[in-house]
């Protein structure tokens, strides 16, 4: 097996890698249509609503202009998708109701004894795309060494900038550094420096950019076993 050697510190998302956000996808949805709520409907505008976030986040990540901060960009998100829709909802509330969505309550089960067990060995800090608000108690999770979170550096992790910052921090070579996440943010940018990374691959689906991870796993127990 391929071994993970030299690295001495541990950079680690936080939104679907420590924190299940997943769990009531549709929960939302009821509180937008009410009455009008049904299975299909609320599926039919989850597609679209992921369709118009996925452009509006692209724009945003590489914007290196003008920074908007991950309330801003729901709040554009819902204003398109209300327009869209038709639907008469204050979207200001609405981007209140999906940042309370994305909160710290369901940690995966793989998380907090993973954090435990490498922050015996190495420094262990979080690399997130969210606003500060999103990870007030994110200390309950773990008692990260550093939080690098994007509302503060005023970039997301599409810009490779966002790492320059967790290797200056530390002043170790690109390579000391192994970062873990669920998404290509994570492994992109990290890359381009040379920073060492980990795709969490939890749902097993097929990896489809030119840019490939050094490692992929499907729990967070299996890295130990890399840096070993």
């Amino acid at each position: 097996m391929k071994k993970a050697t030299g690295i001495k510190i541990i950079s680690i998302d936080l939104f679907r890698t420590i924190v299940d956000i997943d769990q009531t996808p549709n929960m939302i949805y009821k509180l937008f249509l009410k009455d009008n709520y049904s299975a299909e409907t609320a599926k039919e505008y989850k597609k679209k609503a992921v369709e118009i976030m996925d452009r509006t986040w692209e724009i945003a990540c590489t914007d290196d202009k003008v920074f908007k901060d991950i309330r801003t960009i729901l709040e554009d998100t819902v204003t398109e998708l209300f327009g869209e829709l038709k639907l008469n909802y204050d979207t200001k509330q609405s981007a209140v109701a999906l940042m309370a969505d994305h909160s710290l309550k369901t940690i995966f089960p793989d998380a907090k004894p993973f954090l435990e067990q490498a922050g015996k060995k190495y420094a262990v800090c979080l690399s997130t795309d969210c606003d500060v608000e999103m990870i007030e108690n994110v200390d309950k999770i773990y008692p990260f060494n550093t939080l690098f979170v994007s509302e503060t550096l005023k970039m997301y992790k599409l810009n490779p900038a966002f790492f320059q910052h967790v290797i200056k921090c530390y002043n170790v070579k690109p390579e000391n550094i192994l970062h873990i996440g669920d998404s290509k943010s994570d492994i992109i940018a990290p890359k381009q420096l040379g920073t060492r990374t980990c795709w969490l691959n939890r749902r097993n689906i097929k990896w489809d950019s030119p840019v490939k991870p050094d490692f992929e796993v499907n729990s967070l127990l299996e890295i130990p076993e890399l840096l070993d």
